[in-house]
């Protein structure tokens, strides 16, 4: 199977320059960055009757890569996001992070001690802050999509879900086909207990139809560091992510002492 970049480029998955891939985009090395670009299906060679479903996919999985340009656009430099170096009709320029995402890193990484886990976790309610403060939803927020830099701190990528908001909204009333900022706070809870207890945990709220399980239904966080912080992410009705981090900020501020 091969594919074609935005210049019209044919290539395939066992190219020296293949990265990696996902549902709508790919990602190539570009000499000592990242280019991601949108995943589109060569087409030439297939027959007549699968062509017009095929180019439809491509066409989407354009508009996602459109979609996730007009994100990094609007959020600017954040220290807790992938540092985009450019943004063009060849697709998303990023630096490129050696050590990979955060889930293969728990796998195969031995555990990092308390304040390691302080920094981290502070970084991503920081930057989860930083997103909601531009009028951001993220919606896919998981390890996988949490890289770790050669300093060890945390950089955020693929937003090609997220939903942009009028900078005008509330985006503490808003939904998007039920994608709300108590939803993203709920699942930066499923992150932050992961860290904690090192090992993925995952409950998408998505495939829930975006009903929010009852606290009775999720692991027991009494006693746990950080079990504070994870509980008031699971019970966000009335939270929003600047009083999370603000309290994540009186909770950790011992831990990260010692980092």
């Amino acid at each position: 199977m091969s594919f074609v970049k935005p210049d019209g480029t044919r290539f395939h998955f066992y190219t020296e320059t293949f990265l990696g891939t996902g549902t709508n985009s790919i990602v190539l090395l570009d000499r000592s960055n990242a280019l991601k670009i949108p995943k589109v299906r060569d087409l030439t060679s297939m027959p007549e009757e699968y062509r017009e479903d095929e180019e439809y996919i491509n066409q989407v999985n354009r508009e996602i890569l459109e979609s996730e340009k007009a994100i990094y656009l609007r959020v600017g430099h954040c220290k807790g996001i992938a540092e985009c170096i450019n943004i063009s009709q060849d697709g998303i320029r990023l630096a490129l992070y050696k050590r990979g995402d955060l889930e293969t890193y728990i796998e195969s990484e031995a555990e990092v001690d308390q304040s390691r886990k302080a920094g981290w976790i502070l970084s991503i309610i920081e930057t989860m802050l930083h997103f909601h403060s531009s009028n951001i939803l993220v919606d896919d927020i998981a390890l996988r999509n949490i890289l770790v830099a050669d300093d060890l701190s945390l950089k955020m990528i693929d937003f090609g879900q997220c939903s942009l908001l009028p900078l005008d909204a509330d985006i503490n009333a808003a939904s998007d086909n039920g994608l709300t900022a108590q939803a993203d706070i709920f699942h930066l809870g499923c992150v932050i207990y992961s860290v904690v207890i090192w090992k993925r945990y995952e409950c998408n709220l998505f495939v829930r139809g975006w009903v929010m399980p009852l606290l009775c239904d999720l692991p027991n966080v009494d006693g746990f560091f950080c079990g504070d912080i994870i509980r008031n992410c699971w019970s966000a009705e009335s939270l929003n992510m600047v009083q999370l981090y603000c309290a994540a900020q009186d909770s950790l501020k011992h831990a990260m002492r010692e980092l």
